[in-house]
């Protein structure tokens, strides 16, 4: 994965912009046709791509939108990460997903939010709880590590299935989503989420 040594006010003002585009276009709806004809516009704008072409080539170029910027932006959008401060809007993170599958009186452990999959303990101050949550497309990972901290764990593990505004999940997929949990021995509901301006954007002097 390229680094490419670049000025940080330069690297700020290039990642807020990318962004601030894939916020535009719903990065995370968009098909890949869509993703990489937008990846050659960012590569042929003179203030980003042509801005990164004085610090590296033009393989690492097009490399590290892939594998910095835009790997990190669905994370970012999470709350997880270095890169929360560059998006402009995002979920409410961790303590909302806390809050829906354990209820009043539980939060997250601030500490033990992480990703691949999202994941953190959730505590109520006497128990603590693993608790990994992601879209349906993402299920085995979610069950996958939800048995591994069944075995490694001392509380039941679960597992939050997320959609969001302009996505659904038939009854049927819930319902199934609901058997392979109780199959596995892991807790499992679904939880739809609404996007929230975000209170820690960086804005640029």
């Amino acid at each position: 994965m390229p680094q490419l040594n670049l000025p940080e006010d330069l690297r700020h003002r290039i990642v807020l912009s990318m962004y601030r585009t894939a916020d535009d276009l719903d990065w995370e709806f968009l098909a890949n046709p869509g993703k990489t004809a937008q990846y050659r516009r960012w590569f042929d704008d003179p203030t980003i791509g042509g801005e990164l072409r004085g610090f590296a080539s033009d393989k690492d170029v097009r490399v590290w939108f892939k594998d910095v910027p835009m790997k990190e932006y669905a994370r970012a959008q999470e709350g997880i990460g270095n890169f929360v401060p560059y998006v402009q809007r995002r979920f409410r993170g961790a303590e909302e997903i806390v809050q829906s599958f354990c209820g009043p009186g539980w939060s997250a452990i601030p500490d033990s939010v992480e990703g691949k999959p999202n994941h953190c303990l959730a505590t109520d101050g006497s128990t603590n709880r693993y608790i990994c949550w992601g879209r349906s497309g993402r299920l085995s990972d979610l069950i996958w590590a939800s048995l591994n901290e069944a075995i490694d764990g001392p509380s039941r593990p679960g597992i939050v299935v997320t959609t969001r505004d302009g996505e659904a999940i038939s009854q049927r997929e819930r319902e199934r989503h609901a058997q392979l949990a109780s199959h596995c021995g892991v807790d499992l509901t679904h939880l739809h989420r609404s996007m929230i301006d975000n209170p820690d954007l960086m804005t640029m002097s």
